[in-house]
């Protein structure tokens, strides 16, 4: 009869020396699929670091943040296409690869002051509302951005490959300066 209280302290500790055994090695699976992709879905710590990379491109533009997008990235606005041009059915990108869109930063950032409303994520893509009040007129100027991201094996982080941005067009026209009249208008 006395070995029983040793063998149930035995059990006890043999039963927490395996539970932290297993525990630690699920969580080190966890850091795994944190840090190198695992099975390829965001986690939350890599969601925000590219949030906070396309908000300082579009806020303080520095070529340095080009680290963050793929060669094959590609940003299409209805937004930004109404303003120079180009189709706005999709059918074009507004930027067709990263090159493009670095050129175009580097000579003409858009330096909006964003701040972030609402930001969520999923597996592969970000998504956020931003608002940025600037230029002549101040107007707010409301917008959504969804970042869609891919995980690079060789560089062993996420990457942003594209951008669908959709803004009110015509209040940002007015803080740049531009002007417009409402049809049936004098």
């Amino acid at each position: 009869m006395h070995l029983l209280p040793y063998l149930t302290v035995l059990a006890t500790a043999f039963t927490a020396l395996t539970s932290a055994v297993a525990l630690s090695q699920s969580e080190s699976k966890a850091v795994e699929f944190r840090t190198y992709g695992g099975d390829k879905c965001l986690c939350e710590d890599d969601a925000n670091l590219l949030r906070d990379a396309y908000v300082r491109m579009i806020s303080v533009w520095n070529p340095a943040d080009a680290k963050y997008l793929t060669d094959d990235f590609r940003d299409t606005s209805g937004s930004i296409n109404i303003l120079i041009g180009k189709p706005l059915d999709g059918s074009v990108p507004t930027f067709a690869n990263k090159q493009e869109f670095v050129d175009h930063m580097t000579v003409m950032p858009d330096n909006l002051p964003l701040q972030v409303t609402f930001s969520t994520f999923n597996c592969k893509y970000i998504t956020l509302i931003w608002t940025a009040t600037f230029g002549v007129a101040q107007k707010a100027v409301r917008g959504i951005a969804v970042v869609g991201t891919v995980y690079d094996k060789k560089k062993k982080m996420w990457l942003i490959n594209s951008l669908d941005v959709e803004w009110n067009s015509m209040a940002y026209l007015l803080d740049i300066g531009g002007s417009y009249q409402v049809p049936g208008q004098p």
